[in-house]
């Protein structure tokens, strides 16, 4: 896919809402061991809202589906911080394209307790959107608990037109991409540069 703008060179520079400065990017296969401190660092109740399930580990084969994905049907968009002179992860958005739905893709994120209620979910969920769009996927249908109301909360907030279907304790939210309320920054490189040019016309 030519032209894309969340490539495996996007990187992007964000602060957030307590003025922690982060670094936005794609999901490397040499993400493992991040991968993994940033689990330790997920409490019960967070991993139990991922997964559905009381874990307290993830299985080598889960580690490697979760970072060797293929940028196109499976997308993964880190954040992390530096800390002490080390990378620290803070959180990751991704989405994976349904086989017999192929414009629609399952969405989650997860953001590591510490970082919870920062704006950093709604950023990571912003710049999966736009990975989304270049790759051809119209919606999100995002499954969680019906009691995690803060991710409820985010998805109606950014997609208004959302829909609902309730299954038990879960819910299932289709979230329409085109409508989607964005969050500044991720400037597509190819308007950098006609902005540039015309400035330079100019001078």
């Amino acid at each position: 896919m030519p032209d894309l703008v969340f490539d495996e060179h996007y990187a992007e520079e964000a602060v957030l809402d307590d003025g922690t400065q982060i670094h936005i990017r794609l999901m490397r296969p040499d993400d493992k061991a991040l991968l993994l401190s940033a689990w330790e660092r997920l409490s019960p109740e967070s991993r139990y809202r991922r997964f559905f399930a009381v874990k307290t580990s993830l299985t080598a084969d889960e580690v490697r589906y979760l970072t060797e994905v293929d940028n196109v049907n499976h997308v993964a968009i880190g954040a992390s911080c530096m800390r002490d002179g080390a990378e620290i992860a803070l959180g990751v958005a991704r989405f994976i394209r349904l086989a017999d739905r192929p414009d629609v893709a399952d969405a989650a994120v997860t953001v590591v307790d510490d970082f919870q209620r920062k704006g950093l979910g709604r950023l990571l969920l912003s710049r999966l959107v736009g990975a989304a769009r270049e790759r051809g996927i119209e919606r999100f249908s995002c499954d969680i608990l019906a009691t995690n109301e803060a991710m409820r909360g985010l998805l109606h907030s950014m997609a208004p037109d959302s829909t609902e279907r309730a299954d038990g304790s879960t819910i299932t939210i289709e979230m329409p991409l085109a409508d989607v309320v964005s969050v500044p920054g991720a400037v597509d490189r190819k308007s950098l540069m006609y902005r540039l040019l015309a400035l330079i016309g100019r001078g």
